[in-house]
Parts: C-alpha cells; structure tokens; sequence
C-alpha cells in the first residue's frame, strides 16, 4: 500500500522573479521529451522569455512542458541516489541572444506510476477564484500503482491520454529544502485539491451523492 503522505506533486513556483526560458523549436518541447517517451533531436536552446537575469537550479519555460536543472542538481541526484530519471542537452541564451556558460539539462522522467484514480478522492469545498466550489481532493493513483522512483509520472489511461503530473518522495522534497533549491513547490497529495465543475471530473454515484449534501448544506 502506498503512504501517499511521502509522496508530492512537482509544481511551478510561478514568480516573476526568475529567468523563464523559451524553446523556439516546438518539435524539441514536445511532453513526451520531458516524459521519455521520445528522443529528442540535437542541443535543445533556451532562450530567455520573461523575468530576471538571474538564473535558478530549476529553469521552467514558456512552452509548460520541459523542466531544466542545472549541473548541480544532477549532481545532487546521483550523489544522493535518487532514481527515476535522465536527462537531454541544452543551452542557455540571455536576452540578448549569447551564450550562457553555465551547464543545465533537460529533465525526462522515467519513472511511472498509475493514472488518477479519482474515486479514491474525498468531496470538499474550496475557493476558485471568489467562489466556494465543491472540489475533489487527495491524488490516488489507479490500483495503487507506483515503480518505487524517486521521480515519476503516471501511465497514461485506459484511452491512451498522458498527463504532465511530476511526482517525487519525500527524500527528493527533503533534499531541496536541506540544498535550499528554490524556483519549484511541491504539494502533499493528500492535499491537492481540483474543482470538480471546471475540470470536469467524474465522479462515482457515492461522490455525486456528497455534492448535492454539500450544496443543501449552504
């Protein structure tokens, strides 16, 4: 059984602050790169999109997909033996179009675990935007799958749909926090919340029966 407590969602930390890269090419940030599922072709370049000069251990892009980390955190990885992942060539580029010399790479995951499960999760209520909304919480996997990666994303479903959901152990959540990596959040899935009207979710007859208890109860 899984202790679904020592597991998070990997998540953008969405400051202004950061350098925020761009792939021009859009054939080289395609999500199976960044899943593995496909080999990408040449040095990928990023490019400076948005935000400061400054450059983070984690680089996101414009493009939502690839993930970049520097040279240190793949260090950090193999000296601490996290498991689950590899890695393509990139390079930086500032503003004004130069090289950056500073090494990072491209992040594929290879770990997997099991599609969402939302019959798994519980019904509450949460905020979107000035709204209260009943939403799902608690990310399950599907038959409580999981390889035992450090790093992991889930298989795709029963109708061949993928997701861009980046998972990790607490042992790579703890490893950040005691290196003091910044430019990324991560979120217990115990606790993660999604609003069940705009995403659309499906729920059993059990879970459609607490909505309407919920919104008889307002």
């Amino acid at each position: 059984m899984i202790d679904y407590n020592k597991i998070f969602i990997i998540s953008d930390w969405l400051s202004n602050r950061p350098f925020r890269g761009e792939i021009s090419n859009y054939t080289q940030a395609e999500p199976e790169i960044s899943r593995g599922e496909k080999d990408v072709n040449g040095i990928v370049t990023i490019k400076h999109a948005m935000g400061g000069n400054t450059l983070y251990d984690i680089i996101w892009t414009t493009n939502a997909h690839p993930l970049i980390v520097s040279e240190r955190i793949i260090n950090l990885f193999k000296s601490n033996g996290i498991t689950g992942w590899k890695t393509y060539k990139v390079q930086i580029r500032s503003k004004k179009d130069e090289l950056i010399d500073q090494k990072y790479f491209g992040l594929i995951i290879t770990g997997r675990c099991g599609y969402r499960d939302y019959s798994k999760s519980t019904i509450v209520l949460d905020k979107v935007g000035v709204y209260t909304k009943p939403h799902v919480k608690g990310f399950y996997f599907k038959k409580d799958f999981w390889d035992g990666s450090d790093l992991f994303m889930c298989i795709p479903d029963d109708s061949g749909q993928s997701t861009m959901y980046r998972f990790c152990t607490r042992k790579v959540v703890d490893l950040f926090e005691k290196e003091k990596i910044k430019n990324i959040l991560f979120k217990n899935l115990n606790d993660s919340t999604l609003a069940i009207e705009l995403y659309k979710v499906p729920l059993t007859t059990q879970q459609k029966s607490e909505v309407e208890k919920l919104a008889a109860s307002r």
